[in-house]
């Protein structure tokens, strides 16, 4: 399978001291004397939405959390977002004009006619800017693929979990004690043949089997058939148009502007895409610096990472409640698996972010107390539902069931989210009896899924539509294997 390797022109490696951006004198909350390419730490980076880098340098080694004294660990369910991935074919057309603002940007340096308010961008930083090219080799025809970091990345993540379970990851693979899916993309495919090539070694995916696409559509992405109300998400009326147009983000793009020589305001478009452009480089090369980034000081990234919390808000989390029902038929594979001592051993399922935002929804998880919205960005600062720490690219979410026999209930389960224990307030230190699972869940159990899932539509209807949608399917696949 083919895994695109992107190519940041002009990524230079400085080794000069680092800047320390706190004792820069502050303007409207940013440091001007700010230079990206001379900043080792860049804590910004942690702060990306859902395209940070899941290995960003901060990231700590966190296996000890997996590790329960006086239990064995028996089953794991797991559930993982694909790695890095290419913009999609839509967002390609914007960030290739930006080899235009490129060369705005360096004439209004050059030509010293600025009248900026703050110091300009730093002369490594406009280096950077200057070797910049959009690479040619990323066209539509590579919308969303995978990078070879992204590869990487959940290839690596494969070998810390069998690291982990070597109990339950055992070197060869066996059908009756492994079970994986993954939805029917490229992104997602590529990250399941990296993820099992972690597991059982190069072109592991050849000799395991999965099941039809279709059903895996069912169970991991049966959002898809239900309708979604756009305009709540993402209208004119949305908490995430109010934001973009509030005076925090008027004011950044005001700054913004400033900063690189405008003397009048850049469009909201033109500062998004640089945005993109530098998150997307820099979880396609880690080590690297994208010039792009050197357009924000690292405040500016907070209010940037806002608007796709947002947006995933509504979308796939606790701000409309029918998300905590589009996923009743995987919440019950997970618990029919931790349930079942039979085999498999282990799940893998190789998803998408709304996906697993979807999941940790119905799980209840990650829920503030005050909801999101345009107006409430500042007071929620700290605030839970925040994707730069939950949905990476590369996020996984684990489940996994325990035999603690000198306990009185012996069955216990602990929730992991990047290898990070989820810390429920009915379980103890995160981990949970057994019974208490079941029980907090039976909602799910208790139900028929295919009625339930789909909320506030004509469900017997939506559900007959997907029927027929797997049947026509069925058909055409008969058809062409005559």
């Amino acid at each position: 399978m083919y895994i695109f390797q992107p190519f940041i022109a002009g990524c230079l490696v400085f080794t000069l001291t680092t800047v320390v951006f706190v004792n820069g004198h502050s303007v409207d909350g940013y440091c001007h004397e700010y230079c990206y390419s001379l900043d080792h730490i860049r804590p910004q980076t942690d702060y990306f939405s859902s395209k940070t880098s899941y290995f960003v340098s901060k990231r700590q080694y966190v296996g000890k959390h997996f590790i329960i004294p006086n239990c064995s660990p028996v089953k794991i369910w797991l559930y993982i977002r694909h790695g890095a991935r290419l913009p999609k074919a839509k967002e390609m057309k914007h960030l290739r004009q930006l080899e235009k603002l490129r060369d705005e940007i360096l004439a209004n340096h050059e030509k010293n006619n600025s009248t900026l308010a703050f110091s300009e961008m730093c002369r490594p930083d406009l280096k950077l800017l200057k070797e910049w090219n959009w690479d040619r080799n990323i066209t539509e025809k590579y919308d969303e693929f995978l990078t070879e970091q992204g590869w990487n990345d959940i290839k690596t993540i494969a070998k810390r979990y069998k690291q982990l379970f070597p109990n339950i990851f055992e070197d060869t693979y066996d059908e009756e004690k492994f079970s994986f899916r993954y939805t029917d993309v490229h992104r997602t495919e590529a990250s399941y043949r990296a993820f099992v090539e972690g597991l059982f070694g190069l072109d592991a995916h050849e000799y395991i089997h999965v099941p039809p696409h279709q059903e895996n559509i069912k169970l991991l992405k049966p959002y898809k058939f239900c309708p979604t109300d756009e305009e709540e998400i993402t209208g004119k009326d949305s908490e995430y148009r109010k934001y973009l147009k509030s005076k925090t983000i008027s004011q950044l793009v005001m700054d913004v502007s400033k900063r690189l020589g405008f003397e009048c305001p850049l469009k909201m478009r033109q500062v998004l895409s640089m945005y993109d452009m530098c998150v997307y480089e820099q979880a396609w090369n880690l080590s690297d610096s994208s010039p792009w980034c050197a357009a924000f000081t690292p405040s500016q990234f907070y209010d940037l990472e806002y608007p796709e919390d947002l947006r995933k808000y509504y979308e796939s989390g606790h701000g409309r409640e029918a998300n905590s029902r589009f996923l009743c038929a995987l919440v019950n594979d997970l618990l029919a698996h931790l349930g079942n001592d039979d085999q498999p051993k282990a799940v893998a399922y190789v998803t998408h972010s709304s996906s697993l935002l979807l999941l940790l929804t119905s799980l209840g998880v990650f829920n503030d107390s005050e909801p999101l919205r345009a107006d409430s960005y500042h007071r929620l600062s700290d605030r839970k539902w925040r994707l730069s720490k939950i949905a990476p690219f590369a996020s996984n979410f684990a489940a996994v069931k325990y035999d603690c026999p000198n306990d009185i209930e012996s069955e216990k389960v602990k929730f992991f989210i990047n290898e990070e224990p989820i810390d429920f307030e009915w379980c103890d230190a995160g981990l949970c009896d057994w019974s208490a699972v079941k029980e907090r869940y039976k909602k799910y159990t208790e139900v028929n899924c295919d009625e339930y899932f789909c909320s506030g539509t004509s469900k017997s209807s939506v559900f007959s539509i997907f029927l027929i949608t797997l049947a026509t399917l069925a058909a055409i696949s008969l058809l062409f294997n005559k």
